[in-house]
């Protein structure tokens, strides 16, 4: 048997993070979650997930520079990155240091799953096409 799909949730407002936690928890997938990037670095770091959803706004470290450390400790990890006010500026630092994709805050859970779903099958396309 194939194991569930680790998530690594990581935002400050814990209410927003439990809730996503929940809807992925009952849909099959291993929730862990962190409240700071600096959690979140320990967390990927040791015990990497398969793939993460970062905070753009969090206050001390941001998700945009959350995300640098991240992808310079893992860089094979994809990073998605969450927001509810992110500027066009903010996507593209996030863009440019190599998030996997944007998933908005207003958006319904299932599109997580979906998101998390199409980043995971890209990865597997594309490592078979670099052999």
């Amino acid at each position: 048997m194939e194991r569930p799909v680790r998530v690594l949730l990581v935002d400050d407002e814990s209410d927003y993070s439990e809730t996503m936690g929940f809807y992925l928890m009952a849909h099959g997938y291993d929730v862990a979650q962190a409240a700071s990037g600096a959690e979140a670095l320990e967390a990927v770091v040791q015990s990497p997930p398969d793939v993460v959803f970062l905070d753009v706004l969090m206050p001390g470290m941001d998700g945009i520079e959350t995300l640098g450390k991240l992808k310079a400790a893992r860089p094979d990890v994809p990073v998605i990155m969450v927001t509810a006010f992110a500027t066009d500026e903010k996507i593209r630092q996030a863009t440019t240091l190599g998030a996997a994709g944007v998933f908005p805050k207003a958006a319904d859970f299932s599109e997580a799953a979906r998101l998390i779903h199409e980043t995971l099958k890209g990865m597997k396309d594309g490592a078979r096409s670099s052999e």
